[in-house]
């Protein structure tokens, strides 16, 4: 059997370890149109910084991956589109590349809106490594004082904050009404928007670019007004980075029977590809897994998540079920956290629909869960970090490499997607998922981690 895998990312790479662990003997040939080994697609900001090393970025081992799991990569292969009847894979200049399964695993690509100047010196998106790279040269040459992020998600306000603690001036302009639309509400989002206001990071909400302006093709201003107002103002940058969201890559099945993640009473396309329980498309030898699909989450809804954790658990599911098991998914993990260190933010589930919401606050964290029918659909959190030590009677500090692991989360501050995860994986366990008292104590004392498993009820930090 040969297995054609589109894409070099977290949903393509889980994809591989799950099927080798079942098939050993299968050819697996593995497109894709970077030059990079697998790398984690959420550390972009340590590039600009460069504060990650190649082991933690090329986190499944660089090109040794390939050997150890016998797959063919084939780097700078941009597939442009799959013909599932003739069963074949297309790659930019004409090759074709027959398959028996196939997993589409292409990710998405930066939207970049139709603003004039768009293409000016100085003006990039920040989605991937080459993206990021370009960025840190450009800082380095010292030619980048102020900067301009269009867009206020997760990927803008964390290079914001990188770039305002490399001692840059930054400017972040926002269509909505607040920041990390998507995650946070407008109270969670003021209080998480304060920090780093703070720390001098300047927005702008409620305002659109309508022009790029340069010289000597390179950007010298951005121009923006509030959505309310004709009148328009000029700020001066030096670069310009188009974080305006991120788009599933189906123009691969364009041509094709494949179905789409649309709505019906609109017929409008709302998602990616549609892929069932078993990461399947609408044809079973063709699975989609990543950013690129469509399916049902944890909480029962069919939705497109662009996120990490459920790249990784898509890939999983659709590695095994290729390799001839019938592995269901439970649902698509939805949490996620952005990875500030001034401040840290989290989310999972949904909130644009919820009928009540508990707020609970503990010391500097802010926790808010939502809820639809009394049950939980969605929770949020915000936080000023503190410096925590380890507490050593917790069991699972026992270990030493338990303790230099929680010595590198704290110097990073990195305790942000811990916390949502945690939050996740509790709601899911129950299918009731009822907002108890023994929770509500929990996340009144600080203790989301005691969530995850009884057993370590001992905090792992102290308070």
């Amino acid at each position: 059997m040969r297995v054609v895998i589109v894409g070099n990312g977290p949903a393509a790479a889980s994809a591989v370890e799950a099927f080798r662990s079942i098939d050993k003997d299968s050819e697996i040939i593995m497109l894709s149109d970077e030059e990079y080994p697998t790398y984690a697609p959420n550390c972009m900001e340590n590039v600009i910084r460069g504060d990650i090393s190649p082991e933690a970025l090329f986190y499944k081992g660089g090109y040794a991956f390939y050997e150890r799991y016998n797959v063919d990569f084939r780097p700078k292969k941009e597939v442009v589109g799959i013909d599932n009847k003739r069963k074949v894979v297309i790659v930019k200049g004409g090759e074709e590349v027959r398959y028996d399964k196939c997993l589409l695993a292409a990710g998405a690509y930066s939207f970049v809106p139709p603003i004039p100047g768009a293409t000016l010196g100085g003006v990039t998106t920040a989605k991937n490594l080459d993206d990021a790279k370009r960025i840190r040269d450009w800082v380095a040459s010292g030619r980048v004082k102020r900067v301009a992020i269009v867009g206020a998600g997760p990927i803008g306000v964390e290079d914001a904050e990188t770039l305002r603690h490399m001692g840059m001036e930054v400017h972040v302009i926002e269509f909505f009404d607040r920041v990390l639309p998507r995650m946070l509400d407008k109270f969670m989002a003021d209080r998480y928007m304060r920090v780093l206001q703070e720390e001098g990071v300047k927005f702008y909400l409620n305002h659109q670019v309508i022009a790029i302006h340069g010289e000597d093709n390179w950007v010298e201003a951005v121009e923006v007004k509030h959505i309310d107002s004709d009148k328009s103002k000029f700020i001066q940058v030096d670069m310009v980075i188009l974080s305006t969201g991120v788009r599933p890559r189906t123009h691969l099945v364009q041509d094709t029977d494949i179905k789409l993640h649309i709505d019906e009473s609109k017929g409008r396309l709302i998602g990616g590809v549609l892929v069932n329980e078993y990461q399947q498309t609408s044809d079973p030898d063709v699975y989609a897994a990543g950013d690129i699909c469509s399916g049902r989450d944890a909480w029962g809804r069919c939705r497109w998540i662009a996120l990490f954790p459920t790249a990784q658990q898509g890939g999983a599911i659709a590695g095994y079920n290729m390799a001839g098991l019938r592995v269901e998914n439970p649902g698509l993990v939805d949490y996620n956290a952005v990875k500030t260190r001034w401040v840290t933010a989290g989310s999972g589930g949904t909130f644009e629909d919820a009928e009540d919401a508990f707020t609970a606050e503990y010391e500097n964290y802010l926790i808010k869960v939502f809820l639809r029918e009394d049950m939980v659909c969605g929770y949020q959190f915000v936080g000023i970090p503190k410096k925590f030590e380890p507490n050593t009677k917790n069991v699972f500090l026992k270990k030493e490499e338990a303790l230099e692991f929680l010595e590198r989360v704290i110097k990073d501050r990195g305790l942000g997607l811990e916390a949502s995860g945690v939050l996740f994986h509790h709601f899911m366990r129950f299918k009731e998922r009822k907002l108890s008292r023994e929770v509500i104590k929990a996340m009144k004392m600080g203790m989301l981690r005691a969530l995850a498993n009884p057993k370590y009820e001992i905090p792992i930090f102290h308070a």
